[in-house]
C-alpha cells in the first residue's frame, strides 16, 4: 500500500482550514462540522487509508484500528471520542441550538491533540533528543502543541533530560512563568538528583578538560530549568512571546523547521511537520485577504 501523500490532500486541507479558521462570520456549527471533516484526514494519515476508501470518524472499526495502531494512546482516543460525540451532535438536525464558543475551543483543543499524537508516535520510534536537527525543528511548532507532545512523553520517559528541558519551557510559553515554576517545585527532589547532561556528554567534556565547561556540566536539572525559566521569562516580560499560534509560527517553520538533509527518520519527521502546517496561513497572508 502506498504511503499517505500530503500533496494529495493539500487543496482539501486548505479549504477545510480556511472554512474552520479563516472565513469571517463562520458559524460555530460550521466550524465544528469542518474540524470533524478535517479530523478524518488526520485519521487517514494515521491509519494510511487510501483516498478512494470511505471512512467515518465514529465507525467502530476505525476506532478499533486507532486503538490498535496507537497501543491505546489515551490522548488520541479521547480526542476522537470528543470530536465524534460532542462535535457530532451538531452535524444532525435534531440539535437545534447553536454550539457555544466553549465547545468550539474544546473541539479545537482535541484537534491539537491529534496533531500531538502524530509527533508522539514519531518520538516513540526515534527517542526525543537523539537528533539535534529534529529538536530544533520541533521548536518551530506553537508552544501548546509542543506542550501536549512533551507532557505525554514525560509520563513515559520521566528521566529524559531533553524532554524535561523542553517541557518546562513549553509550559512557560503555553501558560506563564508561575505555572512553569509550580511544575518545577513539584518535581524538585527528583530533578535535583538528575544531571543536566547525559553520561556520554559529560565524559566528552571531561576529556576536553575545560574547567568552565566542566563547572556547567555539574548543574542539576532543577537548577538548569530554573535558570532557563527565569531567563526566558524575563525576555517574554520585556518583548512578549515570539509566537503562540500556527499563524505566528508558520514563518519560523518555513525558515527553520524543514530539515534539509538526510538521516534516520528525517524524511518522516519533515512529512509530519509539513502535514501539520498544511493549509495554515501566516498573519501577513490573513491581513492581505
Amino acid at each position: 500500500m502506498e504511503k499517505f501523500d500530503n500533496k494529495v490532500y493539500k487543496e482539501m486541507v486548505r479549504e477545510l482550514l480556511s472554512d474552520a479558521f479563516y472565513l469571517k462570520n463562520r458559524s460555530n456549527r460550521g466550524k465544528i462540522s469542518t474540524i470533524r471533516s478535517y479530523s478524518e484526514v488526520i485519521v487517514r494519515r494515521i491509519l494510511n487509508i487510501p483516498q478512494n476508501e470511505k471512512i467515518t470518524l465514529g465507525d467502530k472499526n476505525i476506532k478499533r484500528e486507532l486503538a490498535k495502531i496507537s497501543n491505546n494512546n489515551s490522548l488520541l482516543l479521547k480526542a476522537i471520542n470528543i470530536i465524534c460525540d460532542d462535535g457530532g451532535d451538531y452535524t444532525h438536525t435534531q440539535v437545534i441550538e447553536s454550539p457555544s464558543d466553549e465547545l468550539v475551543q474544546k473541539i479545537i483543543d482535541c484537534l491539537f491533540d491529534l496533531y500531538a499524537y502524530l509527533l508522539i508516535a514519531y518520538f516513540e520510534k526515534y527517542t526525543f533528543g537523539s537528533n539535534s536537527k529534529v529538536l530544533s525543528a520541533f521548536s518551530t511548532l506553537p508552544p501548546i502543541i509542543r506542550y501536549k507532545v512533551l507532557n505525554y512523553l514525560y509520563e513515559i520517559e520521566c528521566d529524559n533530560i531533553a524532554i524535561i528541558d523542553k517541557l518546562v519551557l513549553s509550559i512557560l510559553k503555553s501558560f506563564d512563568k508561575e505555572t512553569a515554576l509550580i511544575w518545577l517545585e513539584k518535581r524538585k527532589d527528583e530533578l535535583v538528583n538528575m544531571s543536566s547532561i547525559s553520561k556520554e556528554t559529560r565524559e566528552m567534556y571531561m576529556n576536553i578538560g575545560d574547567e568552565r565547561i566542566l563547572s556547567f556540566t555539574e548543574m542539576n536539572m532543577y537548577d538548569l530549568c530554573l535558570m532557563k525559566v527565569n531567563s526566558v521569562g524575563k525576555t517574554i516580560e520585556r518583548y512578549g512571546k515570539p509566537y503562540e499560534d500556527f499563524e505566528e509560527a508558520i514563518d519560523v517553520y518555513r525558515e527553520n523547521g524543514i530539515i534539509a538533509e538526510e538521516g534516520l527518520g528525517i524524511e518522516e519527521f519533515n512529512s509530519i511537520m509539513e502535514f501539520i502546517y498544511l493549509g495554515r496561513k501566516s498573519k501577513l497572508q490573513m491581513g492581505n485577504n
